[in-house]
């Protein structure tokens, strides 16, 4: 009997590789054909310029950019040169103000663009990242590789969640206020078990203690127009527990990801998944939901005040939120 040929590894491309991600990723991926995430492997990168004021790029850039070459890694002079060799891109840099710099460099390509973790600074600049990838035909991927643990995903209902608190460390980096940096990763949990910001009205509210303080919320709750609320909290020093409980009408479950390399198999599973069926990872609603309840939180914790979120979708054509 003759099986079935599988289909050639996928090639991505790094785009910066001063995060942890970058290392990470090219080991889980391998040959990506007996590897710990087979279907797609790395085979070049880009390493970016590094953000002397980001101590993360600072600090990781040249030795990350050393043992991606150790790892057989082809590295090349530009992120366009990472775009013509590769089959998919994944932007890992993790100063994510370089996020819509890289991504306008690589979008015109029209292959899949994963952007790791903090997608944008801005609403604005991630309504524009989208239009950019719909203008070229890009296939736009994202989130936080705690939402495709099988920890969280066991404890989602597929419907009827109202509630969600969670926690975990909530430390910043410079450029990368309150929740900007790794409260992110809860605000993406929240929108996953939660759903997109709609069109009714909603707030978002910090309990920030003193007006004006930028080293990190230790509370924030998010609110829906519907009444469905996420508590999110934490300490400013980082560990590697996030836990949670999402509840519904009937049951709550509850839940805890430890943050190791292992954690970042499911989110690598679904990249190859969804560039092989050209079908979004996380609902492009979602990803401006993310960016624009951190964006909003962090108004909040410099005000001390509660700040209201805008109509999400409005920037782009109805038939490309999917």
């Amino acid at each position: 009997m003759t099986g079935t040929v599988p289909d050639a590894p996928l090639r991505f491309g790094l785009i910066g590789v001063d995060s942890s991600h970058a290392p990470s990723f090219t080991r889980l991926f391998g040959n990506g054909i007996d590897s710990a995430v087979p279907g797609g492997t790395v085979t070049h990168a880009w390493k970016g310029e590094v953000s002397l004021d980001f101590p993360p790029s600072r600090d990781r850039l040249e030795s990350n950019a050393d043992e991606l070459a150790r790892l057989g890694v082809t590295m090349c002079e530009s992120p366009e040169a990472v775009a013509e060799a590769c089959d998919a891109l994944l932007i890992v840099s993790s100063d994510s103000r370089t996020h819509p710099g890289y991504f306008e460099r690589v979008v015109r390509f029209g292959k899949p663009i994963y952007v790791d973790t903090r997608f944008a600074p801005s609403l604005t600049e991630a309504r524009t990242m989208l239009a950019q990838a719909q203008a070229s035909g890009a296939l736009v991927l994202a989130g936080s590789p705690k939402r495709f643990t099988p920890e969280f995903r066991a404890a989602r209902p597929d419907r009827g969640a109202f509630r969600i608190a969670l926690d975990g460390p909530l430390p910043t980096q410079p450029g990368h206020p309150g929740l900007a940096w790794y409260g992110v990763h809860l605000v993406d949990l929240a929108v996953a078990a939660l759903g997109s910001v709609g069109t009714a009205s909603r707030q978002v509210t910090v309990d920030a203690g003193t007006p004006g303080t930028t080293s990190g919320p230790t509370s924030v709750t998010v609110t829906w127009g519907d009444g469905r609320e996420a508590t999110l909290g934490g300490e400013a020093d980082w560990h590697p527990f996030t836990t949670g409980r999402i509840e519904t009408g009937d049951r709550g479950a509850e839940f805890s990801i430890e943050a190791c390399e292992s954690m970042l198999t499911g989110l690598l599973e679904g990249i190859v998944s969804s560039c092989r069926t050209g079908t979004p990872n996380v609902p492009l609603p979602e990803i401006l939901s993310i960016v624009a309840i951190v964006e909003a939180a962090n108004q909040s914790l410099a005000s001390g005040s509660k700040v209201a979120l805008e109509v999400m979708p409005g920037s782009l054509p109805s038939n490309s939120l999917r």
